[in-house]
């Protein structure tokens, strides 16, 4: 004998929340604001007196507003490929039609909608990503941190860029920021000139604060400026004098040096500009040509697509550090959410846009304490934007 039972349909629910059309992105407005620079900040391959930046507004059908920031080193093209131009440029005509009516809470298919549209561009993609879970968190009353998570921590270690390329500058700056209680972890930029003579003039700037200041420590970023060979030879002397890491020592296509270096040394070789999205994580975490894996949100596309590299390095065991491209309060903040939700993160970041930054465009900028920086706790990117300063610096068109 079977025995029938009538099953009660379920009772039909609301439309998902995604789908409200009030959601739906209606407009998205790019601005390039020039901002000064406290002091001029130094590459191997440039230096630049200035920053700039594209601040996207996205509002939505209903009203609601998100803001990103997109802008690469100076605002030039010398170091990824794309500048605060060509940001705007790929904004207004590409990216913001091909994600004009969706959702903001279908992340997903507005990163599928601009890769159709355009290859590439992360940093123009990175400013609209932004803006979108801006405008995401602020519709649900809460934090860009909370849609990933929520945080591990309130505050995140953060050193400090010696970037004067000059020997007694970048001591004084160093003495300076560790007797104000700012910070005690510095990256030496050295790489514009010859080998050895950067060599000497890193580990003199390093020994002069570390006599000073026993508990400083160091890194040292290259931007690319070696080849291998020169690598293999003068690596070793920041690993004796017990650097932390290296940072790009040899270019971003020379994926076999970088997997030949990080296996002959004991100190650990960070790939940067030979990494972008969360592929590039995962081809050169399992190929062992990189030993830190720097979280970058503008660079990585995004914040969704740099939570995605982090599981990557989180997944094989690579310890995660937050980089930055010298944002304002806005894309420090958005840096500051991710970063906040990563429990693997031993060393720290290098959000100090908003210290080296004359001006901000925030109504309060970053916080900065004890050496570390503040996850700001409001909704959204937990900054509010400064409109009357954003039309202040905003570059005219002649």
């Amino acid at each position: 004998m079977t025995l029938v039972t009538e099953l009660t349909p379920p009772a039909v629910s609301a439309p998902p929340f995604s789908v409200h059309p009030d959601h739906a992105i209606a407009a998205v407005t790019a601005t390039i604001v020039d901002l000064p620079l406290r002091r001029p900040h130094f590459h191997a391959t440039g230096t630049h007196a200035t920053q700039s930046l594209v601040m996207v507004e996205l509002v939505t059908a209903g009203g609601a507003v998100g803001w990103g920031e997109g802008g690469t080193p100076g605002g030039t093209a010398f170091w990824g490929g794309e500048c605060v131009e060509t940001i705007k440029l790929m904004i207004d005509h590409y990216l913001a039609p091909a994600v004009i009516g969706i959702s903001v809470f279908d992340q997903e298919r507005i990163l599928v909608a601009m890769d159709r549209i355009a290859a590439n561009n992360h940093f123009a993609k990175a400013a609209i990503d932004i803006a979108v879970h801006d405008a995401a968190a602020r519709l649900m009353g809460i934090s860009v941190s909370q849609l990933f998570g929520g945080t591990a921590r309130a505050t995140v270690p953060v050193l400090w860029a010696l970037a004067a390329a000059a020997y007694e500058a970048d001591v004084a700056d160093a003495i300076e920021q560790i007797e104000a209680g700012r910070h005690s972890v510095f990256k030496i930029k050295i790489g514009k000139g010859d080998a050895g003579a950067e060599t000497r003039r890193a580990l003199g700037t390093a020994t002069a604060i570390h006599d000073a200041h026993p508990d400083a420590r160091f890194v040292v970023d290259l931007n690319q400026a070696w080849d291998e060979p020169t690598a293999m030879r003068w690596l070793g002397a920041f690993q004796e004098h017990d650097f932390l890491f290296v940072e790009q020592p040899v270019p971003a296509w020379n994926v076999e040096g970088m997997i030949r270096l990080a296996s002959r040394f004991e100190i650990p070789i960070m790939a940067d500009e030979g990494l972008w999205d969360f592929h590039d994580a995962y081809e050169l975490i399992r190929r062992g040509a990189t030993d830190i894996y720097a979280v970058k949100i503008a660079k990585g596309g995004g914040l969704r697509r740099a939570f995605k590299a982090a599981a990557v390095a989180e997944a094989a065991g690579v310890p995660l550090y937050g980089g930055m491209a010298l944002e304002s309060s806005v894309g420090t903040a958005a840096g500051l959410q991710l970063f906040s939700t990563l429990p693997n993160l031993p060393f720290g970041c290098e959000l100090i846009g908003p210290r080296l930054l004359a001006e901000d465009l925030t109504v309060q900028p970053i916080a900065y304490r004890d050496r570390e920086v503040v996850v700001p706790s409001g909704v959204g990117m937990g900054v509010e934007i400064d409109r009357d300063r954003v039309r202040s610096f905003t570059r005219r068109v002649k």
